[in-house]
Parts: C-alpha cells; structure tokens; sequence
C-alpha cells in the first residue's frame, strides 16, 4: 500500500496539479488532504474543483474555516494585514456550494493502515488546526497536543509549510510539507526576507506488512505561469504575492 500525504495547497493549480501527475507517475493507491485548501493563490475554486475530482478524504484547515465564515479584524502590521485581505478575496470567489464541500472538512481523520499500526491526520494539531508542531517542539508540548489520541502510531499534520520527520515516544511524526507554497524558512514576514521555493512538497508513506517508509518529495511546477496569472486575477497586494516567491 502506498498512501501520498498532500497539504496547504493554497490556490495554487499549477503546484497541485503537478504534484498530482507525479503522484500518479509513482502508482500511489491513496491520497489523504491535510487542509488548506484555497486561500492566498489565483486558483482558489480551480484547487478545490481538483481535490473534489480526486475524491480523498480531507481535513479541515484554519483557512478552510475562515473563508466559510470570515472574521474580519484589525491587524498591527502589514504582513497580518496583507493577508487577512488576500484570505478574504479568497472567499469571494467562492460559492455557496464550494463552502458547503469546505464544510464537509474533518477536524481529524484516522486511517488504519494495517493490523498494528494507525494514521492520525490533522491540520496544526489534533486538539487545534491553529497549533503548530516544529522540530523544536519540546516533548512535554507534544505530550499536550497528543494527549487523547495516544493509539495511533503514525502522526501527520500540515500548517507549518515546510516538511518535517520527528520520532515522538514510540511515535512518528510527519509534515508532507505544503503543495502550493513550501517555505524555505518560517515566516513571520515578507518583509523579512523569507520566500516561497518554486516547488510542490508532498510526502508517501509506503507499507508493507509490518514494515513502513517514508518519503519526502519536492517537484518543480511553471513558476513562471503561476506568478504571470498571480498578477493577473486581480487579487490584492499583488506585488507583494509575486514578491514573496523566488523563481530558482
């Protein structure tokens, strides 16, 4: 069996689709959607339409939630600012049959990949789709978050964007990392120097009886086609968007 772990897809088509086609190149049986879907790409209906075609179960994300029902406040610097607007176009775009396919969004999944051992998926955390897990995460932090799911063996969650494998107790943890905008440092703000790469992060976890493997991946998608139709839809601080991504 081989399960593909996809994340953080944030708009972005030309990210997922080639993610998707590689994918298929591999024969994956199973994909699982770690959420965020939509917000902060071009292509916010056209990536969901592709997750609704391909039919894999999905958890729900913070930004899932938000663009079913925004919550608009003031932010006191630029980058919250900036993309609490660009979110909010996001869920303009949408109709009311999308946010209602958004909804159908789990807080969490499990997946039982054989006899012994269990996949527990979430967006941040279990307890939290806003709570992050880095690999400096204290295990005591962990111990928190995990603490009504200690059954499951496997442990995968996106929302940090950037790909991660972390022993926990006798557990694993795993980021797949984000399919439409991986980071190549947290960022706290643009401004700040950090960039999106121009590639799609995914993880496959392959199985075999009682033993297992992991793979970490990174495929290139047409940068240039993405950033040309980012400056085209309109969106908000588009120059800001297309300044956030680095083209090599």
């Amino acid at each position: 069996m081989k399960l593909a772990l996809i994340s953080d897809i944030h708009g972005n088509l030309f990210a997922f689709d080639a993610v998707l086609e590689d994918i298929r190149r591999r024969k994956v049986e199973h994909i699982l959607c770690l959420g965020d879907v939509v917000t902060s790409g071009p292509q916010p209906r056209e990536a969901l339409a592709r997750l609704r075609e391909i039919g894999c179960p999905t958890v729900m994300g913070n930004t899932d939630a938000w663009v079913i029902k925004p919550h608009l406040r003031e932010y006191p610097n630029l980058y919250g600012q900036n993309l609490q607007d660009v979110e909010y176009w996001s869920s303009q775009q949408l109709t009311d049959q999308d946010k209602a396919f958004l909804s159908t969004f789990q807080p969490t999944i499990e997946w039982r990949l054989n006899e012994k051992t269990t996949l527990l998926a979430y967006h941040g955390s279990p307890r939290s789709f806003l709570e992050r897990i880095y690999p400096t995460t204290q295990t005591e932090q962990l111990d928190e978050y995990f603490a009504n799911h200690t059954t499951a063996q496997i442990l995968v969650g996106g929302h940090t964007h950037q790909q991660l494998f972390l022993r926990y107790r006798d557990k694993l943890v795993l980021n797949p990392g984000s399919v439409g905008q991986p980071l190549d440092r947290i960022r706290v703000r643009v401004e700040m120097g950090a960039r999106n790469p121009p590639w799609g992060e995914y993880a496959i976890l392959n199985i075999d009886e009682n033993r297992f493997s992991v793979e970490l991946l990174r495929v290139p998608f047409d940068i240039e086609g993405f950033l040309a139709l980012l400056s085209q839809r309109g969106m908000p601080h588009t120059e800001w968007l297309v300044n956030s991504w680095s083209k090599d």
